[in-house]
């Protein structure tokens, strides 16, 4: 599937944003692959940034085309997620998904993910996956979690383009399961950070005891509150305090 479409740059802003800017070329289609060395202004979740120091990691976009209507879109997210936990389990780690799209390995960041969908009518057509994966960087600014890499936690250096055909591979795999009808939800839930433990979380400046319960079919997080409601989060309105 992502084969044959492959532009490789050696710096740019953003490879979800170059990727978005080839809309209207034959080149924006299912299978196309962006990766960069070194991005100025890498994409994370919330508006923040990725931090990546060149040549050192995975920086890569993707474009399928899912087809499916809005209301499932958290399946792509699914998907995605659990496609970096295979290789990350290929490697010898235990990744669990923080919801809404980050991989953490012992609670610490290993990997974020950034999808970005185009639509026709309710009709999800293309998504733009961005994915960062920290391999060879050992040097981190603070964060909340702490980040890491693939050579901070194996303690070896890695060939980028080695794990970047491995995790398109995963990708591949995951996707055809899930146009096949293979449901993937119990696989997803096992890799769920925290699910079924009592957690702190905050929203709206109130803190709160909960329990992850799961995510619901839009994507929104489903947390057991103390009175046993459950109740539904979109991706700002929760913080995870750990």
């Amino acid at each position: 599937m992502f084969t044959k479409n492959h532009i490789k740059l050696d710096a740019i802003n953003s490879t979800n944003e170059y990727a978005l800017s080839l809309q209207v070329t034959p080149a924006f289609k299912e299978g196309l692959v962006v990766t960069a060395s070194y991005q100025s202004r890498g994409n994370g979740q919330r508006g923040r940034i990725w931090e990546s120091n060149a040549n050192e990691n995975l920086l890569l976009s993707v474009v399928i085309e899912p087809n499916i209507n809005i209301n499932k879109q958290s399946e792509i997210s699914k998907i995605v997620a659990l496609s970096v936990c295979d290789l990350l389990t290929d490697l010898g780690l235990n990744p669990k998904i923080k919801w809404p799209n980050d991989i953490l390995v012992d609670k610490q960041k290993i990997a974020g993910i950034l999808i970005q969908n185009k639509l026709k009518g309710n009709l999800i057509i293309h998504s733009v996956i961005g994915i960062g994966l920290n391999i060879n960087q050992m040097n981190f600014k603070k964060y909340l979690p702490k980040a890491t890499s693939l050579q901070l936690l194996l303690n070896k250096e890695f060939d980028i383009a080695k794990i970047q055909m491995q995790l398109l591979s995963f990708l591949s795999d995951r996707i055809k399961q899930f146009r096949n009808g293979t449901s993937q939800e119990q696989e997803y839930l096992c890799a769920l950070f925290l699910k079924d433990k009592p957690a702190a979380f905050e929203s709206g400046n109130q803190q709160f005891m909960g329990i992850i319960k799961g995510v619901s079919q839009s994507g929104k997080l489903l947390i057991q509150k103390e009175d046993d409601s459950i109740a539904e989060f979109e991706n700002q309105q929760v913080k995870f305090l750990f």
